[in-house]
């Protein structure tokens, strides 16, 4: 499962699709708030995450996903 994070509608549903046709289970987020509720409900196998995101930026996300424990083992 991938967890795609990006706030352009457009990116978000091509790579959404081209991961789909891939096989992967695509959850999606449309910014820094939803993308770490969703990795701490669904704890997706991997992140996929936008830089400039609203809410909380990328690096934020990123870096706050890591500082937890239970999602610092998800390849971001």
């Amino acid at each position: 499962r991938v967890l795609l994070v990006e706030d352009d509608e457009d990116s978000r549903l091509i790579y959404a699709t081209m991961l789909h046709h891939a096989g992967y289970v695509v959850l999606e987020a449309r910014d820094g708030v939803a993308a770490l509720r969703l990795a701490a409900q669904e704890r997706p196998d991997v992140v996929l995450l936008d830089i400039s995101l609203p809410l909380l930026d990328g690096w934020e996300v990123a870096q706050r996903l890591k500082g937890d424990a239970a999602t610092r083992d998800i390849p971001v």
